[in-house]
């Protein structure tokens, strides 16, 4: 069948209808514009083929392509001028790359395209008023050409004219700890950890967005946190609001508000040495077990997940976990319960820091002849943690430890002289015994490589205590020991760390100080002479230092004034240190349960009741 012919352009749409030679649907190869119409009474619109009488030409053509920045402006409805910046186009090259820098790792800014319209920058302006003082630095310092100096002086003297009120107003806000209602935009910056308490509990997450909510009158924020679903790790929202406000308020009293606001915004970044005081969680054998822990801990996420018997894996979102992200992971962070010798989760709450002991050494007793001990041994602590190396060995590294061994009978002040010098240098102070390390030699190596992998790391004292097994004389009779003495060898020799890919200690760096003490120091091996700086031989304690001790124990505010004859009754009974230590402590809690001071009688009750009472 031949094709149909069309009549002419010219024929009308009402004769093509009633003739009805229409080309088939969709063939002809042009475009067919039609028009919205204007609203009309109650806000419709239909289509007409007419061009309306709206349709001007375009404000943005090649003309306006030429020029370094586009501004838009709108009419302004607050009263206070006739127009304000509706947003920017920025078209020069060299200003986008100057701009590149200003929003490093800004989100969802690409300053690369080759049209940068800054269509979130309605007012008010929030990113450029987060970087205005990058803007503005970057303007003052970096050495620019002339066109590009001229570009960004241009955008700077328009931005400045716009937002001069808003920043001077924002600055003083918080120069004095406080934000109003309608510039929260201002402090709230995407991608910046936000601080929280959720269910009690203090929180981080990372703030995403947030805007002025009229209908709930609140601004609205969205956050979030790293969760974990037993399979892995992924980021999860969280919504908050901050109810309108008159005037101003604390920023650290809203319910939400920037991390970096907080007093203590940097506690828990890399490792810190802080008090605790509340319920830690550990984990054995995958079974959740809670301890109350009140003490100093150390926290080291990466540490824990090392030293945590069945470890959770670290968070791997990407490729790394960073700060940042274990920031806002969860309330709790992980580490090392010092006096609890576990490695535990805590929360934030019961984190607080640790108010130092500046006079530990003074409840230090030494007989009269040896009190010149105590500033020997504060000075060499003193110079180990200045890093001196005055007495380094040939051996890059060889040497640079201090080793102290502290020997005599229990409760004469051996853990107390460790203690005292941790607490004067404000590090920790690491404990461990013969128990802890355990007699098998492949295992005391590897515990060895674990704990010197951190000590080190955390600037830590290390005592270990009863350190006999290591040490005692070598003999044909029992190899298996020998190996342990061998080993130990190595650690005193090498003090204080392993090299990662060796099978034993090798050259140490920086400082380490390490005590070690004995009920035993007679039965040494010989090898032992030349690595051990200061020996301490500690005796019974007499007469005046028992005297002494009782003082220290019995003087505070909730303990009854002693007579001099009843410390020189008490002096007289055979008891160490820490025997002294266990009847005041036992008195104190008699004395709480009768609500009462401590006094004479009650310590005189304990004492009958373990066998060394006053007559």
């Amino acid at each position: 069948m031949p094709p149909t012919r069309l009549p002419p352009f010219s024929t009308s749409s009402k004769e093509r209808k009633t003739s009805g030679s229409f080309a088939p649907s969709g063939s002809i190869c042009k475009v067919h514009n039609i028009y919205q119409t204007r609203p009309d009474e109650v806000g419709r619109t239909s289509w007409t083929k007419q061009l309306p009488d709206y349709a001007e030409d375009p404000a943005e053509d090649p003309e306006s392509q030429q020029y370094a920045l586009v501004v838009r402006n709108a009419k302004c409805y607050n009263g206070t001028k006739s127009l304000e910046i509706h947003s920017i186009v920025v078209q020069s090259d060299s200003l986008k790359k100057f701009l590149a820098d200003v929003f490093k790792a800004y989100p969802s800014l690409t300053l690369a395209l080759s049209r940068v319209e800054f269509h979130e920058f309605h007012a008010p302006f929030k990113p450029f008023i987060h970087r205005w003082q990058q803007l503005t630095d970057a303007r003052d310092t970096q050495v620019l050409d002339e066109a590009t100096k001229a570009h960004v002086d241009l955008l700077y003297n328009v931005l400045e004219e716009e937002l001069r009120d808003v920043i001077s107003q924002k600055n003083d806000l918080i120069a004095n700890g406080v934000i109003t209602y309608n510039l929260l935009h201002a402090i709230f910056e995407p991608d910046e950890p936000i601080y929280s308490v959720v269910d009690g509990r203090q929180r981080a997450f990372v703030f995403q967005t947030g805007y002025h909510d009229a209908r709930n009158r609140s601004y609205s924020i969205s956050g979030k946190y790293i969760d974990f679903d037993g399979k892995e790790f992924g980021f999860v929202d969280n919504a908050f609001s901050i109810p309108v406000y008159e005037g101003t308020t604390a920023i650290t009293s809203l319910p939400v508000f920037p991390l970096k606001y907080h007093h203590d915004h940097a506690a828990h970044k890399s490792y810190q040495y802080k008090q605790y005081e509340g319920v830690a969680d550990g984990y054995y054998y995958n079974k959740e077990i809670k301890f109350n822990v009140k003490g100093r801990i150390v926290i080291d996420t990466e540490a824990y997940s090392t030293f945590n018997p069945d470890p959770t894996p670290l968070p791997t979102l990407s490729d790394t976990l960073t700060d940042e992200h274990r920031l806002i992971a969860t309330p709790i962070v992980r580490g090392y319960a010092l006096s609890n010798k576990k490695w535990l989760e805590f929360y934030l709450d019961g984190v607080t820091d640790i108010v130092w002991n500046s006079h530990a050494f003074d409840s230090l007793v030494l007989p009269h002849a040896q009190q010149d001990l105590k500033q020997l041994i504060l000075a060499f602590a003193n110079a180990q943690s200045k890093k001196l190396k005055a007495f380094d060995d040939v051996v890059q590294g060889k040497g640079r430890g201090f080793i102290m061994l502290l020997s005599g009978p229990p409760g004469v002040g051996k853990t107390l002289t460790a203690e005292s010098v941790a607490e004067v240098l404000k590090v920790p102070l690491y404990v461990l015994s013969a128990g802890d390390l355990g007699t098998d030699a492949p295992q005391l190596e590897n515990k060895l490589k674990d704990i010197l992998s951190i000590v080190p790391k955390w600037g830590a004292v290390l005592l270990l205590d009863e350190a006999d097994v290591f040490m005692e004389a070598r003999s044909n009779a029992d190899l298996q020991r020998n190996e342990l003495v061998s080993i130990f060898l190595r650690l005193l020799e090498y003090y204080e760390k392993y090299r990662n890919n060796a099978d034993e200690l090798t050259q140490i760096i920086a400082w380490g100080l390490l005590f070690l003490t004995s009920n035993r120091p007679e039965n040494l091996d010989p090898a032992f002479e030349s690595r051990i700086h200061v020996a301490i031989q500690y005796p019974e304690l007499n007469t005046t230092a028992r005297r002494q001790i009782w003082s220290q124990f019995l003087s505070g505010a909730d303990v009854e004034a002693f007579s001099d004859d009843q410390l020189d009754l008490l002096a007289e009974i055979a008891l160490n240190g820490r025997q002294v230590k266990n009847v005041v402590k036992t008195a104190y809690l008699l004395a709480s349960e009768q609500d009462r001071k401590l006094g004479y009688d009650l310590v005189q009750t304990v004492l009958r009741l373990r066998g060394s009472g006053l007559c």
